[in-house]
């Protein structure tokens, strides 16, 4: 039970981490924003590095979909 616990903690808080980077990437898309657009890239792609480590070492979810590469284009120059 202890471990069933644990791991369903783990599913949580990436989902919470899902819905922070969700939010990072429409604060990209705001004008109002776009002089922190930087440093939002900055904690996007930390949060995408947090994403991959958890779904790695504890083996949940698609790699694929869960963070990393999928969100460089948006970090690129306009």
């Amino acid at each position: 039970m202890a471990e069933t616990y644990r791991k369903s903690k783990i599913e949580h808080y990436l989902e919470r981490l899902q819905v922070r980077k969700q939010s990072l990437m429409n604060q990209m898309d705001m004008t109002e924003l776009e002089n922190s657009r930087e440093f939002i890239c900055g904690q996007l792609s930390a949060i995408d590095l947090i994403i991959l480590e958890i779904t790695v070492e504890f083996g949940l979810g698609n790699t694929k979909n869960e963070g990393g590469e999928a969100d460089d284009r948006e970090c690129s120059p306009k």
